[in-house]
């Protein structure tokens, strides 16, 4: 996958990095204060729904980026194995802040069982996209 005769994956990963670990901090925040979520609660599921599509994005044209490399070292096949999993809770947190959301004025029992939801997916997302990005620096700067 290339962008103007660029990799993609290079590209995207950089934006899987900045948008999924706000959106996290920020559903963490949204979560927690009610004049948070009043405020800035539906801007910051915009960023977990642009952090998800950047982290599938990056998955995918991280698979296509290493198939035309032809093969993978220790350092690579680590980050792939984070890689792989990155995008399953960024994903579930796009879906279940906005859930919350919509949740809160109607049904307190479902606003805390999704609520529940995206503040683990919102920690897993963000333990997950530190040891992808880590596990890619490794694998091509070495150290």
């Amino acid at each position: 996958m290339n962008f103007f005769g660029l990799p993609l994956h290079p590209l995207v990963v950089h934006a899987a990095v900045v948008l999924v670990p706000l959106a996290a901090l920020g559903a963490l925040l949204v979560l927690a204060s009610g004049w948070v979520r009043q405020r800035y609660g539906w801007f910051t599921v915009a960023f977990a729904v642009a952090g998800a599509g950047a982290a599938v994005t990056a998955r995918l044209s991280g698979e296509a980026l290493l198939q035309s490399l032809g093969g993978a070292g220790p350092a690579l096949v680590t980050h792939q194995m984070w890689g792989q999993l990155a995008p399953f809770p960024a994903v579930i947190l796009a879906l279940a802040l906005p859930a919350a959301l919509l949740f809160e004025n109607r049904s307190r029992a479902a606003w805390w069982v999704a609520g529940a939801v995206a503040a683990v997916m919102a920690l897993a997302s963000l333990v997950l996209v530190i040891l992808t990005g880590h596990s890619g620096a490794t694998a091509v700067w070495g150290g």
